[in-house]
């Protein structure tokens, strides 16, 4: 397996004294690194697999106790001024759903007070605290989970659930560049984590035959690809709405096969979530799958037919 991840593509959106330091990161360290996070008032911080440590100002990985790189409130304001490529009015749709993607396909998470419009947030003000969880590309990771005879997606739709960060968009990547080397492949990328589009390019290897709608939501995303791109495979992430989950239903009378992931913490709470019941019960996905997150970040730990019992 081929890891390649995009920390180097997010120092470009912090100013010279956090840049600097993170510039100065081993490639290995680098490497290992899976969000970058600031809090006003505290040190900035890298997540790795064994927990959080704190960036010293000469680009070394200490101890949360240590003393880092301190997040003013100015700071704060720059970087996020950055990450919104300094036009924050153009980027309030994804603000109000809590992020921005930014070059590379990494995502920028975002704490701060709402304003509400109604029982709608209008926007976000006095950010507080931003999580940058950085993309990676892992060649091969999805190689195992398809020799596997009874989750093939030739046999059925294929539910990936996953706590947080536990690896579900890396996965579904490679499952697109795998499969597309014998099937038609459509991924609809309603939040430019998928396939990082730059210029009409994506961002990391998705395979020769995969076709890319990104930025579409994903009710009107499917009825696009199912009627104009014929795919064989419909892949998506993150299934949440009703709408999703209805236009999903429709797209199963054309024979596509779909493969989308899920927020759970088990497979059992799968069902607990109507949307994800509703698409389980119109026989949308054979099986489902659970991967485990730290040290079992993006393993399988367990599947479950959804057709008659686990396994």
């Amino acid at each position: 397996m081929t890891v390649r991840t995009k920390f180097r593509e997010a120092i470009p959106y912090f100013p010279a004294e956090i840049r600097q330091p993170l510039s100065r990161i081993s490639a290995e360290q680098a490497s290992e690194i899976r969000e970058l996070r600031l809090r006003i008032g505290k040190s900035v911080q890298a997540v790795m697999q064994g927990g959080a440590m704190t960036v010293t100002k000469d680009g070394k990985l200490a101890s949360l106790s240590a003393e880092g790189i301190l997040v003013s409130r100015q700071l704060m304001d720059t970087v996020f001024q950055n990450l919104c490529s300094h036009s924050i009015h153009s980027w309030q749709p994804a603000i109000r759903q809590g992020f921005v993607t930014i070059r590379g396909g990494s995502r920028a998470g975002i704490c701060g007070t709402a304003v509400m419009q109604g029982d709608r947030i209008e926007t976000v003000r006095q950010i507080s605290g931003l999580n940058i969880r950085i993309a990676s590309e892992r060649i091969g990771c999805a190689e195992e989970l398809l020799r596997n005879p009874a989750i093939h997606p030739e046999r059925g739709g294929l539910l990936i659930a996953g706590a947080p960060a536990s690896g579900k968009t890396t996965i579904l990547r490679d499952i697109a560049r795998l499969l597309s080397a014998s099937h038609k492949v459509t991924l609809l990328d309603s939040r430019g984590e998928l396939a990082a589009m730059q210029n009409g390019m994506p961002q990391f290897d998705l395979g020769a035959q995969t076709d890319i709608l990104d930025g579409y939501p994903k009710a009107e995303g499917v009825e696009i690809a199912v009627r104009v791109m014929s795919p064989d495979i419909l892949i998506c992430d993150e299934i949440g709405s009703d709408d999703e989950a209805d236009a999903l239903i429709g797209s199963l009378h054309t024979g596509v096969q779909i493969i989308a992931s899920a927020h759970a913490g088990s497979l059992a709470s799968l069902r607990q979530r109507p949307q994800i019941n509703r698409l389980i019960e119109s026989g949308a996905f054979r099986t489902a799958v659970l991967l485990g997150s730290g040290n079992q970040c993006g393993q399988v730990l367990a599947t479950m037919s959804l057709r008659g019992g686990a396994g």
